[in-house]
């Protein structure tokens, strides 16, 4: 295991070859491989070979890149799956779900009349006005210029996800 790597995380064991793995593609940055646990058959996960906690902490590059080699491989899995969709999930910290702290995506397919947990809209959600989203939309828009990371300036986080 090299520098890059957290010898706690099981995904850097699996980048380092110490635990076995079904794998889509490998490249000196990013592999994709089946999950172990699948929610449908053919489960992929997506993830950059260095160790980095979530999408917070990835360079925009390796994100980008980590994202293409996912944008790579759907083709493939709709067919192989025969899925006439692929969902993609990334959670990002503890809140949203994360329980394996490496960055990740869920690349999974839906077979047709399959149950997907996670359905947007939720249908008993309040639907906001458009004075709301336009106060929500204005308030990110200030944070995203007060507070986004310079290049190589790590995130700050507050609570379980620092």
């Amino acid at each position: 295991m090299n520098a890059e790597q957290n010898p706690s995380c099981v995904f850097c064991r699996i980048v380092g070859g110490d635990e076995m793995v079904s794998i889509i593609h490998e490249d000196d940055e990013v592999i994709a491989f089946l999950d172990v646990q699948p929610l449908h058959p053919g489960h992929v996960l997506v993830l950059p070979k260095r160790h980095y906690k979530n999408l917070f902490y990835v360079p925009e590059e390796l994100a980008a890149r980590t994202f293409g080699t996912a944008r790579r491989i759907l083709p493939g899995l709709r067919t192989a799956t025969g899925s006439r969709a692929i969902n993609l999930f990334s959670p990002n910290g503890a809140h949203g779900g994360q329980d394996v702290f490496h960055f990740h995506l869920h690349l999974i397919p839906v077979p047709e009349g399959a149950p997907f947990p996670l359905q947007l809209p939720d249908p008993s959600a309040p639907v906001p006005s458009r004075t709301e989203l336009d106060m929500m939309a204005a308030r990110i828009s200030q944070c995203i210029q007060t507070s986004s990371p310079q290049p190589n300036e790590r995130p700050r986080l507050t609570g379980s996800d620092s």
